[in-house]
């Protein structure tokens, strides 16, 4: 293992390619300590529980809702995530994800949880999941899709997401990063190839793969449920057209579609339920890439840092979850909204919230943007340093420290993007 002082990020255009692991594992120990104090005892009907989180190795909603989960009495947290190990380029670290080290913090204890670094997409990754499920005689009570990526291959094929629109090309005027000035943009609009490969790529087919998978299996326990997280976002036109009602948008309607006929499966196999979960917008390192989505995020940090609405970051999210699907009483039934899906985004759809939103957007113009916009900015790029470990309060970036930690088995680490991958199983 590998001792340097890592003190400043190396980025390449808006994304960074090197996390800092001492501030990871600072953030990864200050949510599981939010979360305990969040659940001051086991919630009665999570408690012993097994769940299979795809997606769980980054800052976001995957492995908040692990974090969430395994604090509201779930016994064993199995996560999937693609993480490969740090790359130097001579004695200089060239590359690493956040993702590697949340996965060093998440495994140090080695005991309820187990993280595949693997492609989710992969039918060599669901085959080898439930063979080592069949082998540790495990069952799935909840399965978690929180799959994001811009690319996805299956049988030979390969498919690439894209972020237009539907229709006539949007004219928008967005918040640019490195500036931070409001500047005119156009999104372009995509072909019907476009659309159908995006949905290929993001919408409910791997996630139906999984689930048959399970069921074929026998490893869908008793009421076992599915959660697809997603967003559906507000009316505000830019922001509906690049989302919902973009290419992106037909994709999550295609998650839609599959949650509801694999409700019905389950329903009729196990007495279980499935449903796509809308989540509110947070800070994501993919944020930043969608045009409007940045200014979006940083008018609604602004407006409830003065007051008017409220914002919950991932983790107030997992917790939220956990404790709809698993509190006395069944609440997640309450939740429902009429096309069955999930709603976790009150606050972020409460009427005045959007209201100051929306005149946000109806009264500025290219340049310098409105001091609300300003600061909501400045915490965004706060928030988003700190998806990679750096800005955090508490860490010396000037001590040196370990920045290639090994996973492997006796970590409970299954490493099938490592050459070697199908080798040794746990």
């Amino acid at each position: 293992m590998t001792e340097i002082v890592l003190n400043a990020p190396r980025a390449r255009g808006l994304f960074v390619l090197t996390a800092h692991p001492e501030g990871c594992r600072v953030l990864v120990e200050r949510q599981q300590a939010r979360a305990r104090a969040a659940f001051e005892k086991p919630l009665d009907a999570a408690r012993g529980k097994t769940v299979l989180v795809l997606g769980s190795t980054t800052f976001g909603y995957g492995s908040s809702t692990a974090i969430a989960l395994e604090q509201a009495g779930f016994d064993r947290i199995i996560g999937v995530g693609y993480e490969t190990a740090p790359v130097f380029r001579g004695e200089k670290l060239a590359m690493s994800s956040p993702g590697w080290y949340i996965t060093d913090t998440l495994q140090a204890r080695a005991g309820n949880h187990v993280t595949y670094l693997a492609d989710a997409f992969s039918a060599e990754t669901r085959d080898r999941i439930v063979g080592d499920l069949r082998a540790r005689g495990e069952k799935i009570d909840l399965l978690v899709y929180s799959v994001a990526a811009p690319r996805r291959s299956h049988l030979g094929q390969e498919w690439t997401s894209s972020l237009l629109v539907v229709g006539e090309p949007l004219e928008v005027l967005g918040l640019d990063f490195k500036s931070g000035e409001l500047k005119p943009i156009t999104v372009g609009a995509a072909d019907p190839l476009q659309i159908e490969h995006t949905r290929r790529v993001m919408g409910g087919d791997d996630l139906e793969m999984w689930v048959s998978a399970l069921l074929y299996a026998g490893l869908a326990e008793e009421g076992m449920k599915v959660a697809a997280l997603s967003y559906i976002g507000p009316d505000l036109e830019p922001l509906r057209r690049m989302y919902w009602e973009g290419a992106l948008g037909e994709a999550k309607k295609h998650i839609d579609a599959t949650t509801r006929a694999l409700d019905s499966r389950l329903e009729r196999a196990v007495g279980g339920s499935a449903f796509t979960v809308m989540n509110p917008a947070v800070v994501t390192s993919a944020s930043v890439a969608i045009p409007a989505m940045l200014r979006y995020i940083s008018d609604y940090l602004g407006c409830a840092e003065t007051g008017r609405g409220q914002y919950d970051d991932p983790l107030d999210v997992g917790i939220h979850f956990a404790r709809t699907l698993y509190g006395e009483g069944e609440p997640w039934r309450e939740h429902l909204d009429e096309a069955g899906r999930l709603r976790l985004d009150q606050h972020e759809l409460e009427p005045d919230l959007q209201a100051a939103i929306a005149e946000l957007w109806s009264n500025q113009q290219p340049g310098v943007p409105d001091e609300v916009t300003r600061a909501g900015f400045e915490r965004f790029k706060r928030d988003y340093a700190r998806l990679y470990g750096w800005e955090v309060d508490g860490v010396d970036y000037e001590a040196a420290c370990t920045v290639d930690p090994e996973l492997g088995p006796e970590r409970s680490v299954i490493d099938l993007l490592a050459s070697d991958e199908m080798r040794d199983r746990p």
